[in-house]
């Protein structure tokens, strides 16, 4: 990740989000601002974090990686996302490894401030623990959702979450082709079996194979068949 070194960028999106509220001078003056590219790693499983980041702008994707070695998606996150929360209150290892689906902004405040300023401050801590409690929520549906949703809804939901613009129609409505082993990984199925879902749905003529990459041609069907965009 490479630092912005422009306090007022930094400022403005520090108002445009809660930390203003949360934060006292003194703490916003030990943020920092970093610039992160698409598919770049904010933390991988097993990191020791030593800062609380704060995505202010773009898309993570939260995903895990199983005992045998195959990972398994999460969930995507908008901002404002909480990356080190969990670690901070437990002072373990990162369970989960981060990615930039799409280039993003991101605050780093150090633990030392935390630990020595808000460790014990109800503002700061009512904040951390809804974080939390949302991340449990949503953690201990993933399971259930690979298990209950076939693989067409968990694909089309992939796709919307992973499109440049979500649902807008600006969106890059593509994804290479090169790289659905790993998708089919990130959704708990095969790459035969995803295969044969984009063939069914190339069919059916909502998505098409075209130059090494999918293309969306049916956005309202691929919007009907991700159920709400489940993995959101």
């Amino acid at each position: 990740m490479k630092e912005i070194h422009d306090r007022a960028v930094l400022h403005a999106f520090i108002e445009n989000s809660c930390l203003h509220e949360l934060f006292d001078a003194a703490a916003i003056r030990e943020m920092h601002l970093y610039q992160a590219e698409k598919g770049e790693l904010l933390c991988a499983k097993g990191d020791v974090l030593q800062h609380m980041y704060f995505v202010v702008e773009g898309k993570i994707k939260i995903f895990t990686t199983l005992p045998n070695g195959k990972s398994l998606l999460l969930r995507f996150n908008n901002p404002l996302a909480i990356i080190g929360d969990v670690e901070f209150v437990t002072r373990l290892e990162a369970r989960n490894t981060v990615e930039f689906v799409h280039p993003g902004k991101l605050i780093a405040l150090p633990f030392k401030v935390l630990y020595e300023r808000y460790q014990n401050h109800p503002g700061f801590l009512q904040f951390i623990l809804q974080k939390i409690s949302h991340k449990l929520y949503t953690s201990s549906n993933s399971t259930s959702l690979n298990l209950l949703y076939p693989v067409e809804n968990r694909f089309a939901s992939y796709l919307l979450s992973t499109l440049e613009g979500g649902t807008q129609p600006t969106a890059s409505d593509e994804l290479k082709t090169a790289k659905l082993t790993e998708v089919a990984e990130l959704l708990g199925t095969s790459y035969r079996h995803l295969n044969r879902v984009i063939q069914s749905m190339s069919a059916s003529g909502i998505i098409e194979r075209k130059r090494g990459a999918l293309h969306i041609r049916n956005r309202k069907k691929v919007v009907e068949l991700a159920s709400g965009n489940i993995y959101e």
